[in-house]
């Protein structure tokens, strides 16, 4: 059996702000068989009913349940614990209803998880790995990424050199990272002067081989990826560029686009 497809039970065991925009859910869960400390940094698919609930013995029996993708934050395979970060926009009031043609599960459900909640997942599965060792590094990331490159970061070299461009919905969200000395942090907030693809093209180009991770919405990885590719030539195979979601679209439509996109890239 795909133990990856198998359901796991997490309990909620504490929810909390880490930033205007982010929200920490604390969960313990009886299946940690299923995950090793190498997990921080993948991914879990949560399952939610169409109406946002997470009890699926409700589900009809034509029914699926609408999945939503998260990274796992951190784990504690000892005592059974795991955390994932929730984006929080505040632009959806939480009072919606929610529906699989308007989306908003996963900031429904982390607005309004309590102590002893549970919700079932699929996973964990894992993203691309790049070379942290090359002559530089392009770190691409918007907040939807942040607990991925959160991981990725933990990995680095202490002489690894070059540029994390980072968007976030307020400086306040700005993560206290511990990067090494020869990063550039560059901060962009979304919806200010130019475009995330704009920060990264004006960046002077390094000599050497670089890895790129470039992780973040759909319209902006893909520009990005066309600068990365086609203008500076580098390699796919030295680079991760991943779309975590696309503006106005929900996570099944998303996966659809995506899903052409990549066709089309990789013709």
């Amino acid at each position: 059996m795909n133990t990856k497809k198998m359901p796991k039970q997490l309990k909620v065991v504490a929810s909390y702000a880490i930033s205007p925009h982010m929200q920490r859910l604390e969960f313990t869960t009886e299946d940690i068989q299923y995950f090793t400390a190498d997990s921080a940094g993948q991914y879990l698919k949560l399952m939610f009913t169409p109406s946002g609930g997470t009890d699926l013995s409700l589900l009809g029996p034509e029914e699926s349940p609408i999945l939503r993708t998260y990274t796992i934050r951190q784990i504690d395979i000892a005592n059974k614990r795991l955390a994932i970060d929730f984006v929080k926009h505040h632009a959806l009031a939480v009072t919606r209803l929610i529906s699989p043609a308007t989306g908003g599960y996963g900031h429904y459900f982390a607005e309004r998880a309590q102590v002893g909640d549970h919700i079932e997942v699929r996973g964990p599965g894992v993203i691309q790995a790049i070379d942290l060792n090359r002559d530089w590094l392009m770190l691409v990331v918007d907040m939807t990424s942040i607990p991925a490159l959160s991981v990725l970061i933990q990995a680095l070299p202490k002489n690894a050199c070059g540029y994390l461009v980072l968007e976030v919905l307020s400086t306040a969200d700005v993560p206290a990272f511990d990067l090494p000395v020869n990063i550039q942090l560059i901060i962009k907030v979304r919806g200010q002067n130019e475009a995330l693809s704009e920060v990264v093209e004006r960046l002077a180009w390094r000599v050497g081989q670089p890895s790129v991770w470039c992780a973040c919405e759909f319209s902006d990885m893909k520009a990005i990826r066309s600068y990365v590719t086609h203008q500076q030539q580098i390699d796919r195979a030295d680079c991760y560029f991943s779309s975590y979601w696309k503006e106005g679209v929900t996570e099944d439509g998303h996966k659809i686009i995506k899903l052409k996109d990549n066709e089309s890239f990789n013709k």
